[in-house]
Formats: structure tokens, C-alpha cells, sequence
């Protein structure tokens, strides 16, 4: 039986595995940590395994990890115009900071992303390439999952779907374009898996693994997983590289433009992570098909 800190568990990520870890008998406690204590989910308040705890991973002081066998850090985007590098370096420190104070913590699971094993060329993920060096040897064991897009992410469309003739947005081009998704159910799932295994050998220590969904996915499986679910005939709209730029303008702080044209530049042909796009050894894949997570978005 073990005791999971989860930070920040406000996260997507933190919320899907939180209800991973809930539904396994083999968890006895989870403590969620968040900066806004509102923003608890009400079935997380009233479950009797869970513990909401006030801490900021701005300041490491207000961290606390004690009696937890292993930690969930999931490393947010930086979109408020500070340095992405330098922010992400500060809060891996307090995160590392608080774990040297937690003699308990075995296993630390720290939330990637693909491409992070790259130090340029990736754009706002460097956040994770970033924590990955500062974390991946802070306690006895380090697992370190580097997912992909998230098929969520795609959840956008459906406002545009509204219109006459029914279109989407995307950035992932050309329309015929492969890239790793995979659903925040499938993260959470096998996010828990790995925290519940504490004391059980790595393959490697630290443990990069990729996270992928079942199969990758263009855009023009968007479209088809769309019209699917809709019954609609649907039009993708394909930026290409030359237009992310105002792609992202109009979309996000003017701050973070840049950041999102490289992160997806990297993603496209030619682009530094797509080599990492097919299996690796070690990779995990889900189970969870993208028109199965577009349909429970477009049904609830």
C-alpha cells in the first residue's frame, strides 16, 4: 500500500492519474497538491483516500512530500512571458529542494513530453527538457514518461463544426502527416501504474519511456474520427509553417508565439523530434483510439 503526492494536481494529467490511482486497492493515500484548494474536483473531496494540500511549486517551502513513497511532478507550460528555460528551472529546483526533505519518497514519475531529450529546436517544451536534467536524479528512483499529443487537444473543433460548410483548424501538416497522440485516460492509467510500482526494478535508472497512443495520427484521421461522430462532411483547414505564426496569434499571449511555432515546427517533416515517432524500445502504447476520445467530449 503506498502514498502518492501528486503536484500540481490541477493538471489534466494530475486529475486523470489521481483517478487512476482512487480505483487501485493497491493505493492507500493520495495527497493532491495545489496552489488554489477550490479547484479540487468534488469526487476527489469526498473520497476517502484522497487529501488536498495547499503548496506551490514557485515556492518550495510550501511543498510537502512527507509520508509519500513516490511524487507525480507534472512541469506546467510557462505562457506568462517569463523566460520558459529559467521558470522551469526554478520549479524543478523546489521540487527537488522538497524531495531531498522527504527521505520516504522512493519513486519520483515525472511528466514529460516527446521531444524533451532535445535541448533546442522544441519551442515551450523545453520546460520539460529542462526539469528532465535537474530531476532525473533526485531520489532512488526516476521514471520519466514522454507522452504525445494529447488527442483532447482536438476538442477545439467541435465549436467549428458550427459552421457552413463544417471545418477544422490544424497546425499538422501536410494533411497526411503522422504524428504520436494519445488520450488523458490512457496517461492517467499507466501514469498510475508507474507510481504503484515503487521498489520493482527500472530497465534504466532514470527510466525515459515513450508514451504513445495506440497508432499515430494525421490530419486527415481528425477528419475522418470527426465525421464519424458528427455525420457531417468536414473540411480540414491546414496551416502551413509559413502561417502558424498568426496561426498562434490569434490563439495565445504574444509572449509564447514563437515557442508554439517551434514546439510544432519539431513535430512536422524535418523536424528535430520526428524521429522519435515510431517504437522505441520501452515504448508504451494505450488502448484508447482518437474517435473514442472525440466522441466523449462530443457527448458530454
Amino acid at each position: 500500500m503506498a502514498q502518492i503526492s501528486i503536484v500540481p494536481a490541477s493538471t489534466q494529467a494530475g486529475k486523470a492519474t489521481i483517478s487512476a490511482l482512487l480505483s487501485d486497492e493497491k493505493t492507500a493515500r493520495i495527497v493532491g497538491i495545489y496552489r488554489d484548494l477550490t479547484k479540487v474536483p468534488s469526487e476527489f473531496i469526498t473520497h476517502p483516500k484522497f487529501i488536498a494540500s495547499q503548496g506551490d511549486i514557485a515556492s518550495s517551502p510550501s511543498l510537502d512530500f512527507s509520508n509519500s513513497d513516490a511524487v507525480f511532478y507534472i512541469p506546467p507550460p510557462v505562457y506568462d512571458g517569463s523566460d520558459v528555460g529559467e521558470t522551469a528551472r526554478k520549479h524543478a529546483e523546489n521540487v527537488k529542494e522538497a524531495l531531498t526533505k522527504a527521505p520516504s519518497v522512493k519513486r519520483l514519475v515525472l511528466f514529460s513530453s516527446m521531444g524533451s531529450q532535445y535541448d533546442r529546436d522544441i519551442g515551450i517544451l523545453r520546460v520539460n527538457y529542462v526539469s528532465d536534467q535537474i530531476l532525473k536524479d533526485s531520489v532512488a528512483e526516476v521514471v520519466i514518461p514522454r507522452p504525445g499529443y494529447f488527442q483532447e487537444n482536438w476538442q477545439h473543433a467541435f465549436q467549428t463544426l458550427k459552421l457552413d460548410p463544417p471545418v477544422f483548424y490544424t497546425p499538422i501538416s501536410p494533411a497526411s502527416h503522422k504524428i504520436p497522440m494519445i488520450s488523458i485516460e490512457d496517461i492517467g492509467t499507466i501514469c498510475a501504474q508507474k507510481l504503484l510500482e515503487v521498489g520493482q526494478p527500472l530497465l534504466s535508472n532514470p527510466h525515459f519511456f515513450n508514451l504513445y497512443g495506440p497508432r499515430n495520427y494525421s490530419s486527415l484521421d481528425v477528419k475522418t474520427a470527426l465525421e464519424e461522430i458528427s455525420g457531417k462532411a468536414i473540411e480540414p483547414i491546414v496551416i502551413s509553417k509559413d502561417q502558424l505564426a498568426s496561426f498562434f496569434a490569434e490563439r495565445g499571449p504574444p509572449s509564447v508565439v514563437q515557442e508554439m511555432v517551434d514546439m510544432t515546427t519539431a513535430a512536422l517533416p524535418g523536424g528535430i523530434m520526428v524521429e522519435t515517432f515510431d517504437d522505441e524500445d520501452g515504448t508504451v502504447r494505450g488502448t484508447t483510439e482518437l474517435v473514442e476520445t472525440l466522441r466523449k467530449i462530443y457527448q458530454s
